[in-house]
C-alpha cells in the first residue's frame, strides 16, 4: 500500500467516526468512542477494497 491509499483510509475512517453517531450507531461519547468509530470505518473500507480487488 502506498501513502496515498493510507491517507484515503484515514480520511474515510475520520468520516465514519463523525457519521456513525449521527446515523444511530454509537458506542458512547468522547475521544475513545471517536477512535473506535474511525477504526471500524477504516476496517469496513479495507474489507470492501479486498472484496472488490478479488472480483
Amino acid at each position: 500500500m502506498g501513502v496515498e491509499s493510507l491517507l484515503v483510509f484515514i480520511i474515510i475512517g475520520a468520516i465514519a467516526g463523525w457519521l456513525f453517531p449521527r446515523i444511530g450507531f454509537s458506542i458512547g461519547g468522547g475521544t475513545l468512542a471517536a477512535i473506535i468509530h474511525a477504526t471500524i470505518g477504516a476496517i469496513i473500507l479495507l474489507v470492501l477494497v479486498k472484496v472488490l480487488k478479488r472480483a
